[in-house]
């Protein structure tokens, strides 16, 4: 009876036991994947301005870590980053030479694991 009854005990305790193990500690904040990129180009500064919405409860554990740039499909810039500055999102300004018409790809990677690009043809 008392080998029945210690099986029927942790039987009911180890699927919460494992539960609270698999939660995140509260003071984690939730994670949250970037959810809209917005670009523009300054062709008098040659300056590229990006801002992403990207809401963080905990800035140094989640945030923008790094940012690519493509001119035309090539690389031309590789970006790290080790917190966020805000809670709501990223913002840099970065130089970049580019025309009119070219096509600047600006791609953003989470701490998370997820990542999100934009692409911004240059206009007058």
């Amino acid at each position: 009876m008392r080998k029945f009854l210690m099986t029927l005990i942790l039987a009911l305790l180890f699927p919460i036991s494992n539960a609270l193990a698999t939660t995140p500690p509260p003071s984690q904040g939730a994670m949250f994947p970037v959810q809209s990129i917005s670009l523009s180009y300054d062709l008098v500064s040659a300056s590229l301005h990006v801002t992403a919405d990207h809401p963080s409860a905990n800035w140094e554990r989640d945030y923008v870590r790094m940012m690519t740039v493509a001119l035309n499909g090539e690389l031309v810039s590789t970006l790290n980053y080790h917190y966020q500055k805000i809670p709501n999102g990223f913002s840099d300004d970065v130089p970049l030479k580019a025309k009119i018409g070219d096509v600047i790809t600006v791609e953003l990677f989470c701490t998370q694991g997820s990542s999100l690009s934009k692409d911004l043809t240059v206009t007058k």
